[in-house]
């Protein structure tokens, strides 16, 4: 069908009512108030910040700031114009010789379908990795990986023995096809997000021109598929997480692209993205330290209780976190240093990359030999500190890195102003964090954290004339328990009238 020559805009919004459009996108939607919430396909989203039909015939997004009405989300959706994103709303987005006559989609919630018990869904989910992951599609993803990307798979693969990328093609039910032919049924293939509902009334695939990576348990079992576009076209978002399902809720899930067993002195790296952890996993395998380093994303920069009890689960040495060099990657830094070192007092190391690179590029971008060096050496630390550091970690590996590549470091500071964000009381506050933190510290890092936070301190006006400092030396006499409390809480650095 072609758009007409003027666009009948009142027609379009009456005729394909927004939250139905959202929702056969593949957004899972949720009542709120006069409309719908949902995670936005437009960014990393782990909890709903999109407001559907709240104002009539808009969506609008609060994280980053999508908004518009029914053509402009199909537009952004599919990288379609205004006269295209109108003739898909007409043909259903598939081609079809009748367009008249379409059943109309309804919003599905969970009590209208029948129950999928997890033992089926997992059922479900290998029969479509059979599919997605078979060995045609893995060979596509592995060179797609390779000459775009960098990435080499060989080694992981042959560690493994098994596929750990996969490919869904640009045809529109190739997955529906093949799954309802093992005998899934349609609210099967629905309510585990492997498929959608198109205006036609038909069902299409959900994962369509990307890059597959399963979301495993350690057993293998598959809770859901990640994909990652290959067309580079802006407005199509770079990854598609799986909404809800009964064995995923992203909120609750790490990838990890393998589950191997850590060695007693291996690490937890925590990264942005999938293809980071990915190619830092498949890097550790080229370079025999595979049991050494375990790359876990949350899919994105936010992150939930669950997933930071599950990064600590992993390994008792303190976990690094190589998020992207950019502000969304600091923010992101932030968000986990809360969630790792304030809320559950344990260290964590921070690698940082260099301004708008990610893990995955670094490691691809880079000649140097033993790539993995930044991502697994000790921390940088002044003067003394370095030297008792050395002596407390057994990785082997050179201190020494490139010029301008990753610094690993103790985020001494930030756990400063991290505290002090959120501190009722900055001085004590700040003093039981560092004392609660240097306690599981060996003699270098806490020689560092100490000298790093009473610097901050003094930075921001909270040590005249030492009074952090004694705070910090009384709280550590004292420790793990910290101090007591003042008589006065001090809401600002202290100025002569409050000495």
């Amino acid at each position: 069908m072609t758009a007409p020559s003027t666009v009948d805009f009142a027609r379009i919004r009456s005729e394909h009512p927004i939250a139905e459009v959202v929702a056969a996108s593949g957004v899972d939607l949720q009542p709120r108030g006069h409309g719908w919430v949902g995670c936005c396909p437009f960014h990393d989203d782990s909890s709903p910040s999109m407001t559907v039909d709240a104002i009539p015939d808009r969506f609008h997004c609060f994280g980053c700031g999508a908004t518009g009405d029914v053509v402009d989300f199909v537009g952004r959706m599919h990288g379609l114009g205004v006269r295209d994103a109108v003739a898909f709303l007409d043909t259903g987005g598939v081609p079809t010789a009748a367009p008249a006559a379409r059943p109309r989609l309804r919003l599905v919630r969970d009590h209208d379908r029948p129950p999928v018990t997890p033992d089926r869904a997992f059922e479900i989910n290998a029969l479509a990795w059979n599919h997605l992951g078979s060995p045609t599609a893995g060979w596509f993803a592995s060179k797609f990986l390779w000459h775009a990307r960098g990435i080499d798979l060989t080694a992981l693969r042959a560690e493994t023995g098994v596929e750990l990328a996969g490919y869904a093609s640009h045809d529109w039910t190739s997955l529906t096809d093949r799954l309802r032919a093992d005998g899934v049924s349609d609210d099967e293939l629905l309510a585990l997000d492997l498929s959608q509902r198109a205006r036609t009334g038909s069902l299409i695939d959900t994962l369509r021109g990307r890059l597959i990576f399963p979301i495993t348990e350690p057993d293998g079992r598959i809770r859901g598929f990640i994909g990652r576009d290959t067309t580079g076209n802006p407005p199509a978002p770079k990854y598609r997480n799986p909404t809800r399902t009964p064995v995923h809720d992203k909120g609750d899930v790490l990838y990890r692209a393998t589950h191997h067993r850590l060695a007693a002195d291996g690490h937890v790296v925590v990264v942005e993205g999938v293809l980071d952890a990915l190619a830092l996993t498949a890097a550790a395998a080229e370079e025999g330290l595979t049991d050494r380093i375990a790359a876990v994303t949350a899919s994105g920069v936010t992150v939930s209780s669950a997933q930071a009890e599950q990064v600590l689960a992993l390994s008792d040495n303190p976990p690094r976190i190589a998020l992207d060099g950019d502000q969304a990657g600091r923010d992101g830094t932030d968000r986990w240093l809360t969630a790792l070192s304030l809320d559950r007092d344990r260290p964590t190391l921070v690698t940082t990359l260099p301004e708008g690179t990610d893990p995955a590029e670094w490691l691809t971008a880079t000649d140097q030999p033993h790539r993995l060096r930044p991502f697994v050496a000790a921390p940088e630390l002044p003067g003394p500190t370095a030297i008792a550091w050395r002596h407390e970690q057994s990785w082997g590996v050179a201190e020494t890195r490139p010029a301008d590549g990753p610094v690993t470091s103790l985020p001494g500071r930030d756990i400063v102003r991290l505290t002090l964000e959120r501190a009722s009381d900055p001085v004590h506050d700040t003093v039981n964090a560092v004392v609660r933190l240097s306690s599981r510290l060996g003699p270098g890092l806490r020689q560092a954290l100490l000298m790093e936070a009473t610097s901050e301190m003094t930075r921001r006006g909270w040590n005249p004339n030492g009074t952090f400092a004694t705070a910090l030396e009384r709280g550590l006499q004292t420790q793990p328990s910290g101090i007591p409390p003042p008589e006065r809480t001090l809401t600002r650095p202290p100025g002569p009238d409050l000495l």
